[in-house]
């Protein structure tokens, strides 16, 4: 697949804004104007939390804040949330994301009416073996037959850096059945991550990260079930002479026929974790 490179997609952050460390995990949606409405998360030095910016038609992004604080002292997500995924059920939009509460992560649940103010409803799911130390990274795909929520499972190994794709799936989006892993870290792999899945013609696409010691790229994998899944190798990796890590793709087709990635990069070596979202396009569509 070839993607045209188009650059960083926020302004520069001043220190005093809650991205002024990290601006990544992005999630998009197209308003019927063709507004686009992300929502992000973003870290200051001491605190994750998800922000949204928005982009109406020829015009630059513009930030619009925090839509969703750490919880308080004693929740689930004391100590910040991350990973916005957030699709449109009817009376508003619905949101997963992860939650920490200092030593585990876990998946958590949020509901608005206009995508701005939300309503937390807590954890959706009790840890495994496979996600021991954290599950995040959500993905929900709700289909004509059932709701998909694809996430990372890190199970601790690897100094807490291993991660799989893991799939739940559910009627209705209330309560989860697991299925487990669907994609896990091959032999020189550190980990697979960060998924995000599309349906294309009764068939899935999922644009993950795979990470290794010396780079982090995005890459494709295809299934006809949402179970079985064939890796076809890497979207968007680094040249050997500007190495990068990219992570966090959201894909998205526009309501123009257009397809368009935004995810995070930063350089590799980079250990304050500098994320910035930036975007791409398909160009062989």
């Amino acid at each position: 697949m070839d993607w045209l490179r188009e650059g960083e997609v926020l302004s520069p952050a001043s220190s005093s804004d809650p991205d002024s460390v990290r601006a990544w995990q992005p999630w998009l949606l197209e308003d019927d104007d063709g507004t686009l409405r992300m929502w992000y998360s973003g870290h200051d030095g001491s605190t994750a939390r998800i922000l949204e910016a928005t982009r109406e038609p020829g015009q630059a992004w513009r930030r619009r804040g925090v839509v969703i604080d750490a919880g308080l002292a004693g929740e689930s997500d004391a100590y910040g949330v991350e990973s916005p995924c957030v699709v449109r059920v009817p009376g508003g939009y619905l949101m997963a994301y992860g939650g920490s509460d200092g030593e585990h992560t876990q998946l958590h649940m949020a509901t608005s009416g206009d995508g701005r103010h939300w309503i937390g409803h807590g954890t959706i799911m009790q840890r495994g073996e496979e996600d021991a130390l954290a599950a995040t990274n959500p993905c929900l795909l709700v289909t004509g037959e059932r709701w998909w929520l694809f996430y990372s499972g890190y199970n601790g190994s690897n100094e807490g850096r291993r991660a799989a794709v893991m799939v739940a799936v559910s009627q209705s989006g209330a309560s989860w059945d697991r299925l487990g892993a669907v994609l896990e870290p091959e032999a020189e792999e550190l980990a697979v991550s960060h998924p995000c899945v599309v349906e294309v013609a009764h068939r899935y696409q999922m644009f993950y990260a795979s990470e290794h010691d010396q780079r982090a790229s995005i890459a494709l994998a295809t299934s006809g079930d949402g179970v079985a899944w064939e890796r076809r190798g890497n979207v968007l990796s680094a040249s050997e002479e500007e190495p990068e890590a990219f992570s966090a793709p959201c894909v998205l087709r526009l309501r123009d026929g257009s397809l368009h990635m935004w995810y995070a990069q930063r350089p590799m070596g980079d250990v304050e974790l500098g994320y910035r979202i930036r975007a791409a396009r398909f160009g062989g569509d």
